[in-house]
């Protein structure tokens, strides 16, 4: 299966000339804190502001996603294969020019183990950009999945060229620092020249809201076309009500849409909408519908395919196998490629409130909240 996984490479100094000046003893290196097995929790309270476009070509592979948005509620599965890798909580502090956050990310591909080994400077000045969501102390959310480079029209090499560059790697930080609405967000994007690195054959694409609005932001064609949108996968919603070609995360989409109004009931109704999207129900031929759509390296996703012939494919069925082995013994090696919900995010946007699963581990929900809150 193709997806692409926002993280970034080690770091060293040199790499990011932006930051250069910064000593190690200027640096606030924070302190990771261990929550739970492959969970940390750090504060952050100075790092580079300059959007770090030389770190580009750094973003590394693979990952797919759900994201959904009701009412006060708004959560986002980030799936990933089953391995050792850690999701770190990251705070941010507020500094004129700039807002607080509370969001998760990660450091590189780093295991728990790694991580309390030691962050340096260098790593720490960038672990803020490495965000998968967030929410600011303005009410301010986003979130970032992957989208089909081929349905994504020309090669995106620039959205408004002549203005200041910002990589769609490092939206995410971006709007969280520097904007209170979705009207603010929209005029930053439009005050900048959005470029994407595709990846494995992906771009990004992204969840943009605030207490009154959301927006889906994709880059189709080289221009920022904004959608009011509530539920995204990882096929352009700005095409729909056609599904593209090579779309992944349809029959996600559709259960989420099916069961959108349990989402806005609760923190935990959200938390449970999101679990009925898990991952690892790809590869149960119980699951109704099957996801026939998660397996496009084995077969080409065709809704009038029968499912018996999705089921006999050698692909479906080595996965099929391999995560009931998993489920089973609890052992995997990487070879098996299996996917599953590395870290499922649920906010509460009037309380600026997060609660984070790891590992597909739904029965184990950690809460958190922002360092600041803005009156």
């Amino acid at each position: 299966m193709k997806k692409n996984l926002f993280i970034l490479a080690t770091v060293i100094a040199a790499l990011f000339s932006s930051c250069q000046t910064k000593t190690t003893e200027e640096a606030t290196a924070g302190k990771l804190t261990k929550v739970a097995d492959y969970l940390y929790e750090i504060t952050v309270d100075d790092y580079c502001d300059t959007i770090p476009n030389c770190l580009v070509s750094l973003v590394g592979k693979d990952f797919g996603c759900s994201a959904v948005r009701n009412g006060n509620f708004y959560g986002r599965n980030l799936d990933f294969f089953v391995s050792e890798i850690a999701e770190i909580v990251v705070h941010t502090t507020a500094k004129e020019g700039r807002h607080a956050s509370v969001g998760v990310g990660r450091l590189n591909q780093c295991t728990g183990e790694e991580l309390e080994a030691g962050i340096s400077p260098e790593q720490m000045n960038i672990l803020p950009w490495g965000m998968f969501d967030g929410i600011n102390d303005a009410g301010l959310f986003c979130n970032v999945n992957v989208t089909p480079a081929e349905d994504a029209g020309a090669p995106n090499t620039g959205t408004n060229p002549g203005k200041p560059e910002l990589s769609s790697a490092f939206m995410v930080r971006a709007l969280l620092d520097n904007c209170a609405t979705v009207d603010e967000a929209i005029q930053f994007i439009n005050d900048h020249n959005i470029t994407s690195k595709e990846v494995g054959g992906w771009y990004f694409h992204f969840m943009i809201g605030d207490p009154e609005k959301t927006v889906v932001l994709e880059l189709i064609d080289n221009k920022a076309v904004i959608k009011e949108q509530n539920i995204m996968t990882n096929f352009y919603v700005n095409l729909l009500p056609d599904f593209t070609p090579h779309a992944d995360g349809i029959e996600r989409y559709n259960i989420l849409k099916e069961n959108y109004a349990e989402g806005g009931e609760s923190m935990e109704g959200m938390w449970n909408l999101l679990k009925r999207v898990r991952f690892s129900q790809a590869y149960d031929p119980e699951t109704k519908p099957f996801w026939k759509s998660e397996f496009y390296e084995g077969l080409p996703y065709n809704i009038d395919t029968p499912l018996e012939t999705i089921l006999a494919d050698s692909v479906v069925q080595l996965n099929i196998l391999n995560f009931k082995s998993y489920r089973e013994t609890g052992k995997y090696t990487p070879e098996m490629g299996l996917w599953y919900t590395e870290h499922n995010s649920t906010y509460d946007i009037k309380a600026r409130k997060l609660w984070v699963t790891v590992h597909e581990l739904y029965d184990n929900k950690y809460e958190f909240e922002l360092a600041e809150m803005k009156q």
